[in-house]
């Protein structure tokens, strides 16, 4: 006999509680969590007996280390991936795929051509995500793919749909024809920038990377870090300015790090390493300019912590003398978070809804 896994609010967010109630619906061999929610789900659903094995993405190193130890402890075969996309080496198809709804439609639709050719014949997928992230306009997307798409429930301020009836999948996923190309201009030099949809400004240079890049013009730095890199745009600039600099790409998002080795080495900048952190905590060693466009939000919520933490952190990583360059929404605010990490903060340019701070670290 199963027992039932014991849940509380704590554990589970409001999906996998939406996943967990509907679990009964859900008996599955081989079972895909797609963008997996930091919680226990894959124990619980283990532990029930619904899932005989799991594979799980994710995308953010962050959830990833939360996860890998309770995964760890899995009585069923598991394994659990870090990185922009499901390799189709697969051994076996899934018969189950439980998605996580994304913010960006661009990712949902990449991830959905991915998924559908490791799919069995009569697999399921069930879609799952908070209103206010628009679930219910998925219904109707998903019959683009599918046959059959039925909500099953909506509780607790999400839905959970359920999809299936695929058509065949007859050509292979291939990631490299989803790299979407743009230019970059920056006074009398231009390059070429290439991004994987779900990657911030996907497919166009953002207005405040724009005007940080213009305060950039003839710096000159030969040990850079880029913290958030997204598609590499900061560092391929200043790779323009001065070829022989060193370059450290930071970013939690591995679509975000294949975009960022896409760009330069389209470029052939060759004095660059990426890593894949959650802020700062596995970068070490001191620059002389630490640039960013930081993010500020977590899907659709507003969350200044990680940027906030990453100004307070950022003279551990500066030589004396060094330079701290942001640029933000003039809303956000950040002089003050700025001025008391480092002792100084002054306004380097300001104009259409963006500031681009600056602060040395004595």
């Amino acid at each position: 006999m199963v027992t039932r896994y014991i849940m509380n609010a704590t554990t589970f967010c409001n999906t996998s509680q939406l996943i967990l109630r509907n679990s009964h619906a859900l008996q599955s061999k081989r079972c895909l969590l797609l963008a997996p929610p930091a919680d226990e789900l894959a124990a619980a659903l283990a532990l029930e007996g619904v899932v005989s094995e799991v594979v799980g993405l994710t995308q953010n190193i962050a959830t990833h280390r939360y996860l890998d130890p309770i995964w760890q402890r899995l009585p069923i075969q598991h394994e659990l991936l870090y990185g922009p996309i499901l390799a189709a080496n697969q051994l076996e198809l899934f018969d189950s795929v439980i998605f996580f709804l994304q913010k960006s439609k661009p990712l949902m639709m990449f991830w959905l051509d991915m998924v559908r050719p490791l799919l069995a014949p009569d697999a399921s997928l069930w879609l799952v995500g908070e209103n206010r992230e628009g679930i219910k306009s998925w219904r109707k997307r998903l019959k683009t793919y599918f046959s059959d798409v039925t909500v099953i429930d909506n509780a607790r301020h999400c839905g959970l749909i359920e999809a299936t009836g695929f058509e065949e999948v007859t050509s292979d996923f291939v990631v490299d024809h989803y790299f979407q190309s743009f230019d970059v201009s920056q006074q009398s030099k231009s390059f070429v920038a290439s991004s994987l949809p779900g990657v911030f400004s996907h497919g166009h240079l953002d207005q405040g990377t724009a005007i940080l890049l213009a305060s950039l013009h003839g710096c000159k730095a030969s040990n850079v870090l880029d913290f958030g890199c997204g598609a590499g745009v900061i560092s391929a600039a200043l790779a323009l300015q001065q070829s022989d600099a060193n370059f450290t790409l930071v970013d939690c998002d591995a679509l975000a790090l294949a975009s960022t080795h896409k760009t330069l080495k389209n470029l052939k900048v060759g004095n660059y390493r990426t890593i894949a952190s959650d802020g700062l905590s596995d970068v070490s060693g001191r620059f002389d300019l630490i640039v960013s466009n930081p993010p500020f939000h977590q899907g659709v919520k507003t969350d200044y912590q990680v940027t906030e933490q990453f100004i307070r952190q950022s003279p551990n990583y500066l030589i004396k003398g060094g330079q701290l360059r942001i640029v933000a929404n003039s809303f956000l605010r950040y002089e003050s978070v700025i001025e008391k990490a480092f002792g100084n903060c002054c306004i380097v340019d300001s104009r259409n809804g963006y500031t681009v701070y600056e602060a040395i670290y004595h």
